[in-house]
């Protein structure tokens, strides 16, 4: 079969491209190195910083492990497979698969990048699962890709943080409203071409496409978990003669502490609005949700812990994650790069090379905060220095931090455990039809950073 350009990249990505747990030990390696080398670090010092900075993320880790538990419990009910079934029915063609789930998947995540991934993934599984003719590979990438604009979007960590009173509001000369970061023109220009550049850039790979992967093609044991649903059907419907099954198996218990917790929800949202929602709060929305719609306790219990081994993969990555921050943190390593960069930069093309050295930094941190934390000290006064408007410098170091998501696989996480749910799908199936979005989001994020006011 003749691959077009695309397939062919992607399947280069698949061969050639780790794992995403083995890109991490590979990153995590070069940082001790690299500390070692350019710091004034020792060995032990900088393996220090990387035992100590393990558990730092701990937490984080913990939040994600239980909110996409929770969201897949909701997708292994009745009502969520019902639901399913009625988005479909909506799109009856693979184009319009790929258009409708890029446009979802953007609105959805500069809403709020807590919500968006789950909203796309449920989306795009449902797509996969229902119309023919899908390239379920390609469509996991335009779920994924829907998440270039998240960070620019309402609840972008960055922008939220200059704008509210914290430790580096000092050295940034005080606060910087969503007015001046996430609704300036340039943002608002740049999410706008990102989103419909990145639309039809999918819908021609889709048009073009010679090899299909169709979800059905990568579902695992189809005949088997037939069978199991079954069993599981006849389970939930069967009699409970002793008292302790009843009481196991009594709707009314997790219904009305999920409908206690909906009560708190309505209240609570309608109290603070999108301000409200956090990943702690996402959580509470999956758990209380999936309260409702499960059948009884048990059911709950059963699906959740299957569930959760789909989530592996974030609680073993996000500790190696934490020791790579900690190491270019406390080595001053983010220290040397950066000093680099200033160097060899004047005002018109810092705001570029801040653009590129976050890029390259998100390899190795792929969490904005942290890396803002990291970089700022250093980039915001030789900005000022070169007189380079502070919002420019912020939104570059966003832009940055977003750009090299396309092949740093960290954030496909927050996609995966629902996109692979009984598939084979893997990390590499999907990440290398990202790299002609890769360059897009260069392109357009560079111009709009050289020519576009703010």
């Amino acid at each position: 079969m003749n691959k077009n350009l695309s397939e062919r990249v992607a399947d280069l990505y698949s061969r050639y491209f780790p794992d995403a747990f083995i890109f991490a030990l590979l990153l995590t390696f070069i940082s001790i190195v690299s500390a070692i080398l350019f710091t004034d670090s020792s060995t032990f010092g900088v393996l220090g910083y990387w035992a100590n900075g393990m558990p730092d993320l701990f937490l984080f880790a913990f939040q994600l492990v239980i909110t996409y538990a929770a969201a897949l419990v909701l997708v292994d009910t009745p009502i969520m497979k019902k639901l399913i079934r009625k988005m479909a029915n909506y799109v009856k063609s693979p184009s319009a698969a790929y258009v409708s789930t890029s446009i979802i998947g953007a609105l959805t995540s500069f809403l709020g990048w807590y919500f968006g991934p789950v909203i796309t993934s449920l989306y795009a599984r449902a797509i996969g699962q229902n119309v023919d003719g899908v390239d379920y590979r390609l469509l996991a990438a335009v779920a994924y890709s829907s998440f270039t604009i998240s960070l620019t979007g309402i609840s972008g960590t960055i922008p939220l943080y200059v704008a509210t009173e914290g430790e580096l509001t000092e050295l940034l000369g005080g606060l910087y409203s969503l007015k001046e970061t996430t609704f300036s023109v340039m943002n608002l220009v740049t999410a706008f071409l990102i989103v419909t550049f990145t639309t039809i850039i999918f819908y021609y790979i889709g048009k073009g496409k010679k090899e299909i992967v169709t979800f059905n093609d990568l579902a695992i044991d189809k005949e088997v978990a037939a069978a199991l649903e079954e069993v599981d059907d006849h389970n939930q419907k069967q009699n409970h003669t002793t008292f302790a099954e009843k009481i196991n198996h009594f709707r009314p218990i997790i219904f009305v502490i999920g409908s206690l917790g909906l009560l708190y929800l309505i209240y609570f949202l309608g109290l603070h609005g999108l301000d409200g929602l956090n990943l702690n709060t996402v959580a509470f929305i999956a758990i209380t949700l999936g309260f409702l719609v499960h059948q009884n306790p048990t059911t709950y219990v059963e699906s959740f812990s299957k569930n959760m081994n789909a989530t592996s993969s974030i609680a073993l990555q996000f500790p190696l994650y934490g020791g790579i921050a900690a190491i270019l943190f406390q080595s001053g390593l983010t220290d040397v790069i950066t000093q680099w960069i200033v160097g060899i930069s004047n005002t018109a093309t810092y705001p570029i090379f801040t653009f590129l050295i976050t890029g390259f930094i998100n390899l190795f941190i792929p969490s904005a905060g942290s890396q803002f934390v990291a970089t700022a000290p250093f980039l915001v006064p030789a900005g000022v220095e070169l007189g380079v408007d502070i919002p420019r410098i912020i939104m570059a170091i966003t832009y940055g931090d977003l750009w090299t998501n396309m092949i740093q696989p960290f954030w496909a996480l927050l996609y995966f455990p629902i996109l692979s749910l009984g598939t084979r799908l893997t990390v590499r199936d999907f990440m290398g039809y990202c790299l002609p979005i890769l360059v897009l989001l260069g392109v357009i994020w560079i111009l709009g950073l050289t020519f576009l006011p703010l």
